[in-house]
């Protein structure tokens, strides 16, 4: 069974957690998932940087509903910075991205009224060869296509345990800046707007 292609899907996925069945990260898996998103159609040619704020190039729909949603949004607004559009409607793409892999088979979702919804992953073995696929990128020798090595650098620098642990993103610190150069204004922005959120939260 191939993966949903969008990174969106693809880092909901890289964050549900094999052995403890269930989605990791939930502090900062709106964010991660927004910079997904901004990163899918930056690769795509769709978003480009000018001077720090985003801007629309190609407003012709994706065919994906999370990807078309984020672009109308942004093509309908004024220009905002990359910070701005990691941050916003954080919330809502998590909901959206689950509903669409439930939709696809991907997970099942026991909705319960109290408690958290309860997610359940269908198709373990796609998920974890792609995890280590992502992981396999820190490698000097390895040539991965932009998808794979955004899906490592969102990873990375979303905190998402399942894919590098706190050690390892420190071991791999100058490999990790290395490979999101080419990603730099949303890998800088997921960066900066978990900071500020954690930091928000700490205070709270």
């Amino acid at each position: 069974m191939n993966l949903p292609r969008s990174l969106p899907a693809r880092l909901y996925l890289l964050a549900y957690d094999l052995d403890k069945e269930r989605v990791t990260g939930r502090t900062q898996l709106g964010l991660v998932l927004r910079a997904a998103a901004l990163a899918d159609l930056y690769l795509e040619r769709r978003l480009a940087d000018e001077d720090g704020k985003v801007k629309v190039t190609a407003a012709r729909p994706t065919g994906d509903p999370v990807l078309d949603a984020v672009l109308r949004q942004i093509a309908d607004a004024r220009p905002r910075s990359w910070r701005r559009w990691v941050r916003a409607d954080e919330r809502h793409i998590v909901r959206e991205v689950r509903d669409q892999l439930e939709k696809e088979r991907w997970i099942k979702v026991e909705r319960r009224r109290i408690l958290p919804d309860r997610v359940r992953l269908r198709e373990r073995r796609p998920v974890k060869r792609y995890a280590a696929e992502v992981k396999a990128v820190l490698r000097p020798a390895a040539q991965p296509d932009d998808r794979m090595t955004a899906a490592l650098v969102l990873a990375a620098r979303g905190e998402l345990s399942t894919v590098l642990s706190r050690r390892e993103r420190r071991e791999h610190r100058k490999r990790l800046e290395e490979l999101a150069d080419p990603l730099w204004p949303i890998a800088r922005a997921l960066e900066y707007d978990l900071r500020q959120k954690r930091t928000t939260m700490s205070g709270a």
